[in-house]
């Protein structure tokens, strides 16, 4: 089966404000004190060298994100070269490197955020703001994309302001004050201030290593061979001239030794020439720059678990990719719980150690993935070659390794536990996988049992010819008849049910002929007649109690109004029941040739989509997918197109050649339907639709939703509607997460 894409909805200017804004970080507004403390004006050329080092690394990833434009990053170059516990660590380490990273990332906002409000609790306000990016990333990678484009332009406007206010304020830069403390190298001896610059790169290098989400959302971008290199590129050559640029201005501004010892730098320089305003307003950048590599963060650290769970080493749902919101839902809620997680403990020195180790690790063998890839691959097509190669990617290579050097000890340990917690992992997921497997089959098969509730003989033939189309699709299914009979409460129901078993009725009869029916197509079948103070309590006691029953099948003739669906039976079972239900809305099913089945994003569409396809795989039938689009606003129709066959895909596990796909454009999803009914009338027709519940399912005046209701009442052929059974709590989030998408 092919791996499930993501779509295309990131420009040139979103990925280069995700370039800026994962670059242009946090630390520019911490580090750059310390920094110049260390080499004093050379601080200036200790960022230029750093940026030029960082260059060749830049330029490799230009090379493959534009060459391998999939999710995942580095740790997805590292794949394309060979499988095993090699690229496995990469995805790992950079994994939770990216969702320490953005945890940190939320804890600083909150201490910076305290500097405004100081009895603001950290762990809770850092939960808080990873919720809130959590939901912006739920939204799509476009909403988060514009996100970004904001909080970056906002940064860069912010960081430009200061230095050029700084330049020419009264009270700003001077050149007296930028050699005061002696010309432009502070330390005696040429070799003594090249150590000194080389320290001061190991600590200033990270602030050039945000371009790298580019490449992990490269599965993203628009036109990636063109736009990718661009971004990349540009992204380092605005971060290299801003930084410098900083460190003209607040060295001549203020001196080395106050810089030194200064815990907000920025802030303390802008004080010099803007006043009392110049520090909350610099406060206020460093809260949109800690929130802009958040963002960036949650993108790169969601997109490389997708790619690890299409390889195999993390678990298959979190690859599973929303077919409207087309994001990595399960991926971003697992990695949002984590981050939020992390961010919990407030120890922001813990997780700068593992985000950094995490980073190196990653940058190694990336730039070593382009010679491997180079030599395996030598037909791909390269939008972008690196140039003088190899020496440039084992430049890249030699400078990150370089860098480790100067990492603390103390995060090379913590590298070193998760680099082992790792293994362990990758050790244990092929047996733990299998024993899931073989655990889900084994529940599986216990529920393969198929209840058809028959009372009334003008719906019961369809019933139970649904039903054997259905057991015969899956060899291990049973069918179980059910016929309940209502007693009154003074009866005691052991001596009700043995009158029952004694005596002859009307429907002994028609449990009779459904089970010759079956049996005349070799479908097992067992015929139950029950007593019980409720037709609906009967029927959800029998499917308890026998276990294994995994789809109640109903029938229903006549208008499903809001009158008749209140307090019916079948909308009883279709609200309580503990397994899957299905209801018929029976005009006949003698010969099903062409089924319809509308397709959504939901657990209830899905279900439609695999009975649908076990129905025609049993009548040899053919079966559309539809999906339908708004009529107003823009649509890729190729894109959309691209989602409805990854859905398909997704279910049935390939997309057979009996399958046909539609897409139409309708404001009102139950007018498009019918629409395509009535166009397909004027051919051959659509024999039966099969359609899931729509979210109003659990509405008493509804039977499963508005959409499904509409349908079955006016389509001319029998509706199959089905309802998916969800544990309360995952249907409680699922809904509650689509109601926050809609108001955020």
């Amino acid at each position: 089966m092919a791996k499930k894409q993501l779509v295309r909805t990131l420009g040139l200017p979103q990925i280069l404000m995700l370039g800026i804004g994962g670059t242009m970080g946090a630390g520019v507004f911490v580090l750059t004190g310390h920094a110049a403390g260390m080499v004093g004006p050379a601080l200036i050329l200790a960022f230029l060298v750093a940026g030029l080092l960082e260059f060749f690394t830049a330029l490799d990833y230009a090379e493959l994100a534009s060459s391998y434009p999939i999710a995942g990053g580095g740790y997805a170059y590292v794949s394309q070269v060979r499988e095993g516990f090699l690229p496995f660590s990469v995805g790992w380490v950079s994994w939770f490197g990216a969702m320490f990273y953005c945890a940190l990332c939320a804890v600083g906002f909150t201490l910076s955020l305290r500097i405004f409000l100081p009895g603001l609790p950290v762990s809770a306000t850092a939960m808080g703001i990873v919720v809130l990016f959590t939901i912006i990333n739920l939204r799509g990678s476009e909403e988060a994309g514009r996100t970004q484009v904001i909080l970056a332009g906002i940064l860069l406007a912010s960081l430009v302001g200061y230095v050029v206010l700084g330049l020419v304020l009264p009270g700003g830069f001077t050149w007296a004050r930028f050699f005061g403390e002696g010309g432009f190298f502070i330390h005696e001896g040429v070799v003594n201030n090249a150590i000194k610059i080389f320290q001061t790169i190991g600590l200033i290098h990270v602030l050039y290593v945000g371009f790298e989400v580019i490449g992990t959302a490269a599965e993203e971008v628009k036109n990636p061979g063109r736009n990718i290199p661009i971004a990349i590129v540009a992204t380092l050559c605005v971060c290299m001239v801003v930084y410098c640029a900083l460190a003209l201005v607040s060295l001549g501004v203020v001196s080395v030794e106050t810089l030194r010892n200064s815990s907000a730098p920025l802030a303390e320089v802008a004080s010099r020439f803007l006043g009392r305003f110049g520090a909350p307003l610099m406060g206020l950048a460093g809260l949109v720059a800690t929130l802009s590599s958040l963002n960036t963060a949650m993108i790169s650290s969601t997109r490389i678990a997708l790619a690890l769970s299409r390889d195999g080493y993390l678990p298959s749902f979190l690859s599973r990719v929303h077919p409207r919101l087309r994001t990595p839902l399960p991926a971003i809620l697992l990695s949002g719980g984590m981050i939020a997680t992390c961010a919990a403990t407030g120890r922001e020195v813990f997780l700068s150690y593992i985000a950094n180790f995490g980073y190196l690790y990653l940058l190694v063998f990336a730039n070593l993935a382009l010679i491997w890839l180079r030599r395996k691959f030598p037909e791909q097509q390269r939008p972008f070659k690196v140039p003088f190669y190899p020496a440039f990617p084992l430049i890249a290579a030699g400078t990150c390794v370089l860098m480790g050097a100067f990492i603390e000890p103390r995060a090379l340990a913590l590298g070193g536990g998760l680099l082992g917690v790792g293994l362990v992992v990758y050790q244990l997921r092929r047996p733990v996988g299998r024993a899931v497997e073989v655990a889900a089959q084994t529940v599986e098969a216990a529920r393969q049992e198929i209840l058809v509730s028959v009372a009334n003989p003008l719906t019961a033939e369809s019933l139970i010819r649904m039903a054997v189309i259905l057991g015969r699709a899956r060899e291990e299914s049973t069918l179980a008849a059910l016929a309940v009979v209502k007693i009154p409460e003074a009866t005691p129901l052991g001596l009700a049910q043995d009158i029952l078993d004694r005596q002859e009725n009307g429907r002994k009869a028609l449990l009779k002929r459904v089970a010759d029916y079956a049996h005349q197509q070799d479908v097992p079948v067992r015929t139950l007649l029950r007593a019980a103070r409720g037709i609906s309590s009967g029927i959800l006691g029998v499917a308890e109690a026998r276990g294994g029953v995994g789809l109640i099948l109903m029938g229903w003739r006549g208008q499903l109004s809001t009158q008749r669906v209140a307090g019916s039976v079948v909308k009883d079972v279709v609200y309580r029941a503990k397994c899957n239900v299905a209801v018929l809305r029976d005009r006949g099913v003698e010969d099903i040739r062409h089924v319809l089945v509308p397709v959504g994003g939901g657990p209830h569409a899905r279900l439609a989509l695999r009975l649908a396809w076990d129905i025609v795989r049993v009548e040899e039938g053919s079966m559309t997918a539809l999906r339908i689009l708004p009529e107003a606003g823009e649509v890729d129709m190729e894109v959309e197109m691209d989602v409805l066959h990854q859905l398909v895909e997704g279910e049935l596990g390939g997309i057979p050649e009996e399958v046909t796909f539609r897409l139409k454009r309708s404001d009102s999803v139950a007018e498009g339907i019918l629409t395509e009914i009535a166009r397909a009338e004027d051919q051959d027709g659509y024999d039966l639709i099969v359609i899931g519940a729509s979210e109003e399912w659990f509405l008493k005046n509804l039977l499963f939703g508005s959409i499904p209701d509409q349908i079955a009442n006016g389509a001319p052929c029998s509706v199959l509607m089905v309802r998916k059974r969800e544990p309360s709590a995952v249907s409680w989030l699922r809904r509650t997460l689509k109601r926050l998408n809609g108001r955020f």
